[in-house]
């Protein structure tokens, strides 16, 4: 037993001189693999993260983000087929006018975080005149986007254009217009009137 520990401390120091590491020495006696089993098990989960590009410990989640309007529409158009003629954060939730292929108004809510539908009924609102939009939402968004860097928070079709408002990286909010046929951004100014709960975010 003496002789093999000795044996053991012999081969290590020979490795350490050579220049390289012991991070874990197997006796003659069956004890294991040391401490190389934590070392191993570290290695494995920065394989796995550099091989998925995702970063150890990371679920995935919202991380107390707040969703694009894109990954909103989307989800609502997926739960009702249609048009969206606006998207709206305000307390603590998205809130989505829809006109369906059924040709019924629907009102829907959506998760701020994760985008995911929470409610929606049918709407009576007579919005007759705003259902054929040839901009959509997502891409009068963009459009938002590229004229203020930041979160967009709410999208409206209304007055024959499309209205965005924008929270830039600085808190500041933005409203930006958007021409209905176009998509082009007509005019962007500060908004100075603050309303009581609304929401916003910064995610982009």
């Amino acid at each position: 037993m003496k002789r093999n520990y000795v044996i053991a401390c012999i081969a290590a120091a020979a490795v350490l001189a050579a220049g390289g590491t012991a991070t874990g020495v197997a006796l003659a006696d069956g004890g294991g693999t040391g401490t190389g089993t934590g070392s191993s098990g570290a290695a494995t989960a920065t394989t796995a993260s550099a091989r998925t590009g995702t970063p150890a410990g990371n679920t995935g989640g919202s991380g107390g983000g707040v969703a694009t309007v894109d990954r909103v529409v989307h989800a609502a158009q997926a739960s009702e087929p249609g048009t969206v003629t606006s998207a709206e954060l305000d307390h603590g939730r998205w809130e989505v006018d829809l006109y369906g292929k059924d040709k019924v108004w629907h009102e829907i809510h959506l998760d701020r975080g994760t985008g995911k539908v929470i409610a929606s009924r049918t709407d009576g609102g007579d919005q007759d005149d705003r259902k054929g939009a040839p901009v959509t939402a997502v891409r009068a968004a963009a459009a938002a986007r590229g004229a203020v860097a930041g979160t967009v928070t709410s999208v409206e079709l209304d007055n024959g254009r499309w209205e965005a408002e924008v929270t830039a990286h600085n808190g500041a909010r933005h409203e930006v217009y958007i021409d209905l046929t176009t998509g082009k951004v007509t005019s962007e100014h500060l908004n100075r009137h603050q309303h009581d709960g609304d929401d916003d975010g910064d995610d982009d």
